[in-house]
């Protein structure tokens, strides 16, 4: 298959492979007929031999990507439909403490360059294990990340809610007082073991502490909207603002980020290019809307942090409930508001907000334990981010605390 960037890819399964390096291998262990059956009954399509067929062979080969974020990622459908007999080893399985030495690097922060003084907030940092020790969890006598003044007041800790393999990434909210003095501060970011032990990342970063903070970008101002009974419901609130918008765009040709198997566009009127970084679950969706009839949608298996599109292909850019999977959200948005149309518009819909890693919930740290990323940012954070992906939020809704933005170039 060749795309508007002139570059060709192989297509498998039905599905463009639109990544610049792919391997595959044949399963360890083939789907068994009783299982095949119930993948087809996970998805509620009428249960033929060629779609069983179909799926044996989706599911009888493993995929594998350069970089280990989106190894995690892949190959996770059969797991999410509890029917995968090898599942994938959690990370604290996969952590063994020995003799090597724990050091991190800072990846990125979203502290902003100045701070109301004697003001206590959240902000979260991005660390990467750049040692060749496993950063264990605070459970286990590990390690919590903090922010800490050169000079200042002492900063609260935030206990790591899985361990850090070497080389894998966590960012977590991290809660600052800003001194009670005007001027120039300097924050350092640290590890603290269970033990008293201290790390000091390389990186510092300098802080204004002002009387009034002036944002250099539009906050966001939701408006309450109604409060989602479940997390299906709170999608169908989202797909409603985005069919709104669509409607006044006149929109024809749109593009999905990370829309599993369950794109929440296919049903506006218009093209839709949906793209996941899971192969095998973007094969299974391409049989699924097959047998259900769908000629308007269109699945490939992309990153979207590198789109093999051309600038202003599509109307329309939306993400439902993704953005803060990504490691670098800011680039995403940056992709997105490339290849969509001037006059268009990208939707980030039901985006989780606040700080919940204080207290993580269990289904939190699961996630995390099978490597997915997973990040929760404020409702500032995200103001910052469309910012400096060139973005502006023309609406924004925050339903309880999931949030909705309509943004434009």
């Amino acid at each position: 298959m060749r795309c508007g960037c002139g570059q060709s890819y192989p297509v498998i399964a039905g599905v463009p492979m639109l990544l610049p390096s792919v391997r595959t291998s044949p399963a360890a262990a083939p789907l068994t007929e009783a299982e095949v059956g119930q993948v087809v009954a996970a998805f509620g399509i009428k249960d033929d031999p060629a779609t069983r067929a179909r799926f044996a062979a989706i599911f009888g080969r493993t995929y594998q990507f350069a970089e280990s974020f989106l190894e995690a990622e892949n190959n996770y459908l059969l797991q999410r439909l509890a029917i995968n007999r090898e599942a994938r080893p959690t990370v604290e399985a996969l952590a063994a403490p020995g003799t090597g030495e724990a050091v991190f690097a800072v990846v990125r922060h979203y502290v902003p360059e100045s701070l109301a003084r004697g003001g206590s907030t959240s902000h979260n940092v991005r660390i990467r294990n750049t040692g060749t020790e496993p950063l264990l969890r605070h459970a286990r006598g590990g390690w919590s990340l903090g922010l800490r003044w050169a000079e200042g007041p002492e900063a609260g800790l935030t206990p790591l809610p899985v361990t850090v393999l070497p080389g894998r990434e966590i960012s977590l909210p991290v809660r600052v007082t800003a001194p009670g003095t005007l001027g120039a501060g300097a924050l350092r970011v640290v590890l603290v073991h269970a033990d008293g032990r201290m790390l000091e990342a390389a990186e510092r970063f300098s802080i204004s502490i002002v009387e009034k903070v002036q944002r250099p970008y539009r906050p966001l101002d939701p408006i309450r909207g109604p409060l989602a009974a479940d997390y299906d419901e709170d999608h169908r609130i989202g797909i409603r603002l985005v069919e709104r918008a669509v409607n006044l765009a006149h929109a024809r040709r749109g593009l999905e980020i990370a829309s599993s198997s369950s794109p929440a566009t296919c049903n506006l009127g218009c093209l839709t290019v949906n793209i996941d970084i899971d192969a095998q679950t973007m094969q299974a969706a391409q049989v699924v809307f097959e047998k259900r009839g769908y000629s308007n949608v269109i699945f490939a298996c992309c990153d979207a942090l590198r789109l093999p599109f051309a600038a202003g292909t599509f109307d329309f850019v939306a993400t439902f409930a993704a953005l803060h999977h990504f490691a670098d959200p800011v680039s995403v948005l940056r992709e997105a508001a490339r290849v969509v149309k001037p006059g268009g518009f990208v939707a980030v819909m039901c985006e989780p907000t606040g700080h919940e890693f204080e207290r993580p919930h269990p289904q939190i740290v699961e996630v995390l334990e099978h490597g997915v990323n997973e990040q929760i940012f404020s409702i500032d954070e995200y103001a910052r981010m469309f910012h400096a992906a060139g973005l502006r939020p023309t609406s924004s809704q925050l339903d309880d605390d999931s949030l909705k933005v309509i943004l434009r170039r």
